[in-house]
């Protein structure tokens, strides 16, 4: 599995000295080495051990995990990049989304975090696994502009569904995850269109 965290940093040296500066992952132990510190758990949502030997987090039964991060308040106007590496086990074989492995987010106000207003449902993209051979890891990312009002995002980790169709021995795995902030489209581009995804 390739360490995203190494390709990033290696990718950042290409851009510009003060875009440089701004870019960090504002996830809190986006690689579940600390287990599920910083996360909440639903449902069937674990961290476990994946082949590599390093832990991941881990998803059955629409289990799902979500991670408020505050924004600064000049981040508005700015792009959020969510990325992260994932792979899904034990798909149906009718070519369903059911079960494979996706990111999503909202853009909401400060708040409690039982609650708070949603400006933008951050879907679409890249943000969905493809299906494909099981146990391969792909990533999976999206780039959102961050709309007036924002004083945090809610970066989930969840697995698809399709009405009618039950998730049975589907397994969604996560790792190497990460939510910047990037100045500008040009800027959050080269972050994506570099990674040659």
């Amino acid at each position: 599995m390739t360490n995203l965290r190494s390709f990033f940093a290696v990718l950042v040296l290409g851009i510009s000295p003060s875009a440089r500066a701004q870019v960090q992952n504002f996830l809190v132990n986006p690689n579940a080495d600390e287990g599920t510190k910083s996360w909440r758990a639903f449902g069937d949502a674990t961290v476990e051990t994946c082949s590599n030997g390093s832990p991941c987090f881990v998803l059955r039964n629409q289990g799902y995990f979500i991670q408020d991060v505050n924004v600064p308040e000049d981040a508005v106007g700015q792009y959020a990049l969510l990325v992260g590496r994932a792979t899904g086990e034990h798909l149906p074989l009718d070519g369903s989304i059911t079960g494979r492995p996706y990111l999503y987010g909202y853009m909401m106000n400060a708040g409690d975090p039982s609650g708070g207003r949603i400006y933008a449902y951050l879907q679409g993209q890249q943000m969905s696994g493809s299906g494909g051979t099981s146990g391969q890891w792909e990533t999976l990312y999206g780039v959102f502009k961050i709309p007036l009002g924002t004083a945090r995002i809610r970066f989930f980790l969840q697995q698809a569904a399709c009405k009618g169709n039950p998730h049975n021995a589907a397994v969604a795995r996560f790792d190497e995850l990460a939510l910047y902030i990037l100045p500008d489209a040009a800027t959050a581009g080269a972050f994506v269109g570099d990674a040659r995804f």
